[in-house]
């Protein structure tokens, strides 16, 4: 069951919450006019499904299956980084809680601004990220 399927457009990622896989998405450029307008619809669904998950019995079912979230941006201006981290400190605060939660952060071959950027913001989180290079 899907619980957000934001389409991208020129200026917005695409996001998916998928609550049957376990799957959080965010892939494209984040550079809405108003971010505040646009992430804050996103994290409040976020941090309500992670909410209604954050029991023992979900711990045990995402032991065998994590929460997987994908941060699949190629660019994100500094007003997106905000709610970016936002959505971070969702993910930390429940996988500190017991849920088991994987990020992986994609970046492409030679952006290493983009994988730097990605670093700082696990430091910043203290969640380790995975890191997808995508070869061009």
């Amino acid at each position: 069951m899907e619980l957000l399927n934001i389409e991208s457009s020129e200026h917005t990622p695409k996001v998916i919450l998928n609550q049957a896989n376990r799957l959080f998405e965010i892939e494209g450029e984040a550079r809405p006019e108003n971010a505040y307008e646009f992430f804050d619809p996103i994290i409040s669904e976020l941090k309500k499904y992670m909410k209604s998950v954050d029991n023992e019995f979900h711990k045990d079912i995402f032991s065998e299956l994590p929460f997987t979230a994908h941060f699949k941006l190629m660019y994100f201006n500094s007003s997106s980084a905000k709610f970016i981290s936002d959505i971070l400190f969702i993910f930390k605060k429940y996988f500190d809680r017991g849920l088991k939660i994987k990020i992986y952060w994609y970046f492409h071959e030679g952006d290493e601004d983009q994988r730097d950027v990605g670093e700082d913001l696990s430091e910043m989180t203290l969640f380790p990220f995975t890191f997808v290079m995508i070869k061009e």
